[in-house]
Formats: structure tokens, C-alpha cells, sequence
């Protein structure tokens, strides 16, 4: 298998770059959940965005499993043509997807993916940069009672991080990957998301959850927003 590789249910197959370029003409819009976990969120926004295309991407298969095998199934059998699912890892970014999404998700993320966006690691975050077109948004989602247990993230290997609500420096990084911070904003309560992880982590409890936006750098070092869903 490659780097990317296409999944339904339990099957995986080489993505091939010439058909993933074919589905993106075809849409109006990309948007792209790093880390998708169960996929709710691609199944939700699939149907929710007929004319885009959703894709998303973990290195952890088997949890896509479901929504893959049923997003794959006829349209009249409740498919979603417009759904995509892919095995490959964060840190191999952007391999096939180099410059085609508007709008990337990184939704309460786990490990190296979140040391990616809250250290943040600024290589594997320009990755992520890499298959954003420019002035794309870049939203991301963090559990921040992990932050605030600091012998928790010690015991993690992640006690190194500083507070990605509170950095100086963080702006600074993600502006060195290719981002422009907009904002920085906790809240408490359920998610504006349809993750599962993340509605598992926060409904129903007095969680934080740190929302972190941020717009794509393009040649010009623009970062207007876009038009996008």
C-alpha cells in the first residue's frame, strides 16, 4: 500500500492521484477532517454539502470502517458519493492532496497530531499547509482540559508543550508554517462539531475545548478569508 490509500469498510487500495484530481474538479468545494476518527463528520457534511467533496483522512483505519463501507454504498441505499476516506498519516502530508482544499478540520485531535497543532511542530504544520489553496481556513479543535492538567501532559510526553491558549509564540509558528492566526477563543460545552471523539470528550461536562482559526498564506502573504463552506 502507498502513503494515501482509499478505504472502504475493510479494503484499501492505492489512491490514485488521477482519480482524486477528476473528484476534486468536480466539486465546488474541498474540505478536508485530519484525524477523522469515526467519520461523522465527513458523513454529516457529505450530506449536508452535496456539491463538495469531503475527505477525511487517519492513520487509524479500522475506525472509518463503517462510515466508509456506507458512504460507498448506492445513493439510494443512503450512499454519499461526494464522501471520501483515506489511511495515511498527518506527518506524510500532502502527498495527492498538495493545493486542493479550502477548508481543513483538525477536530480534538490525539498523539502526533495534536503536538502538530498545539506545540505546534511548524514542518508537520506547513505540511498541512501544502494541501491548502491559498487563503483556505484552517480550523482546529482541541480538548484543553488535557492543557490544563500539566501532570497529565508530563505523563503524555507532552509536558513540553506550552499552553496553545496562552503562547506568545504560537501566532509566530503557525505564521512560520504558512498560517495566520485569527483567533484563539475557549469555550465550555458541547462542540461546534459532529465529532464523535469530541462530543465524547465535552457534552456534559464542564470541558474546555480551545478553538484555534486560522486563514492560509498565499505568495503574497494575504490571508483574506475566503468564500468558503
Amino acid at each position: 500500500m502507498g502513503a494515501f490509500d482509499k478505504v472502504t469498510g475493510r479494503k484499501f487500495t492505492d489512491l490514485d492521484p488521477d482519480w482524486l484530481r477528476a473528484r476534486v474538479d468536480q466539486a465546488d468545494q474541498i474540505m478536508v477532517d485530519l484525524g477523522t476518527g469515526q467519520g461523522k463528520f465527513v458523513v454529516d457534511a457529505a450530506r449536508e454539502n452535496p456539491d463538495s467533496l469531503i475527505i477525511g483522512i487517519d492513520a487509524a483505519a479500522d475506525n472509518m470502517a463503517d462510515a466508509s463501507r456506507k458512504s460507498a454504498s448506492s445513493p439510494k441505499k443512503g450512499g454519499l458519493p461526494n464522501a471520501l476516506f483515506v489511511r495515511g498519516a498527518a506527518e506524510r502530508l500532502p502527498g495527492p492532496f498538495a493545493g486542493m482544499a479550502n477548508t481543513v478540520y483538525v477536530q480534538y485531535p490525539w498523539g502526533s497530531l495534536m503536538r502538530i497543532v498545539s506545540a505546534p511542530d511548524v514542518s508537520a504544520l506547513h505540511g498541512i499547509r501544502t494541501i491548502c489553496r491559498d487563503r483556505a481556513r484552517l480550523i482546529v479543535l482541541l480538548n484543553y482540559s488535557v492543557f490544563e492538567d500539566r501532570d497529565y501532559l508530563d505523563r503524555l510526553g507532552m509536558g513540553d508543550i506550552t499552553d496553545p491558549a496562552e503562547s506568545d509564540t504560537l501566532p509566530d509558528h503557525y505564521q512560520d508554517a504558512g498560517f495566520q492566526v485569527e483567533t484563539r477563543e475557549l469555550f465550555h460545552g458541547d462542540p461546534p462539531t459532529r465529532s464523535a471523539w469530541g462530543r465524547h470528550l465535552v457534552r456534559g461536562s464542564a470541558r474546555a475545548t480551545l478553538m484555534i482559526e486560522a486563514t492560509a498564506i498565499d505568495l503574497n502573504g494575504d490571508a483574506t478569508n475566503p468564500d468558503v463552506s
